[in-house]
């Protein structure tokens, strides 16, 4: 296939930075990226916007099955011209825009690990992390280049500024690993901050019986960082609990009337949750939302 910068010739293409179009243009990195993958024998490689399919090649090129989504219309046409033919066995590409996608449906039927890749958008990072954590049952890791400060979120610890509803949530599923930066010089058009790339491996899906209850609280706690757990709980649980009920659960589990989500581990909040849902058996049935 031709270079990416031989393709946007042909096609006369302009990438649109300000949409959160950067190619990753810097083969080292790229052999980097895919090396970090740690593909075996009979893996299979999904890959979230593959754009002009740098990665791509690469992980085909070594002869692992790869399934891609791309929401870019034109980005779809060339790689079916350009790179399709060369990988028809191997390459299969869906026109999509991959948070509307079923990703457990897309990839039900293989019968071996799928390991993810990507390149994320800035602009739509964290909600792609999500949906990936909602079909974690599917994947068995993933390489993602993020921004720089999206990526500290996964790797933040209680207290942390950047700590928040992910690095709760994706410690729930699975442990993220930093491996290394990207200059901006690396793209085109160059972004204006640093990526990071990570490996992110899942747990597989919790089998404590009470996730959806659980990732509840979680939404519940960071919805108003400068509320307190208590005050955020109680607005919650008002028509099932008393500020009384939770008061005494807090007490119990040795939290001060003062904290903060931010400021708990995973293992508190599954503590909390598994007190709160305990003691729901007096109340009327209400429940949290269920966070993803």
């Amino acid at each position: 296939m031709l270079t990416q910068i031989e393709l946007l010739k042909k096609y006369n293409l302009r990438i649109r930075g300000h949409l959160g179009q950067h190619l990753l243009m810097d083969p080292n990195t790229i052999r980097k990226i895919v090396d970090a993958l740690d593909l075996q024998p009979g893996e299979q490689v999904f890959e979230i916007g593959p754009g002009l399919g740098a990665v791509t090649q690469e992980a085909l090129k070594r002869g692992f099955p790869l399934l891609a989504v791309e929401t870019d219309k034109k980005f779809v046409e060339i790689l079916t011209q350009e790179l399709f033919p060369e990988y028809p066995d191997h390459f299969k590409l869906i026109h999509a825009d991959v948070l509307k996608s079923d990703l457990t449906q897309l990839i039900k039927e293989s019968q071996s690990p799928v390991k993810v890749i990507g390149n994320l958008p800035y602009y739509i990072s964290t909600p792609i992390l999500f949906h990936l954590i909602e079909h974690a049952k599917v994947f068995s890791s993933a390489v993602l280049m993020l921004q720089k400060e999206v990526a500290a979120r996964l790797t933040a610890k209680p207290g942390d500024e950047d700590y928040g509803r992910l690095s709760v949530t994706s410690r729930f599923y699975g442990e993220t690993q930093f491996l290394f930066d990207v200059s901006p010089k690396c793209f085109l058009p160059p972004p204006e901050v640093t990526s990071r790339v990570v490996r992110y491996t899942f747990h597989g899906t919790p089998q404590n019986g009470h996730e959806k209850f659980l990732l509840g609280i979680i939404r519940v706690a960071f919805s108003q960082r400068r509320k307190t757990l208590l005050s955020l709980l109680t607005h919650h649980f008002k028509s099932e609990h008393g500020r009384e009920d939770i008061e005494r659960i807090f007490e119990k589990l040795g939290f001060s009337s003062k904290v903060r989500g931010e400021t708990l581990s995973l293992e508190q909040f599954i503590l909390l949750s598994e007190a709160l849902e305990a003691a729901r058996g007096t109340g009327n049935g209400k429940r949290l939302p269920a966070g993803r």
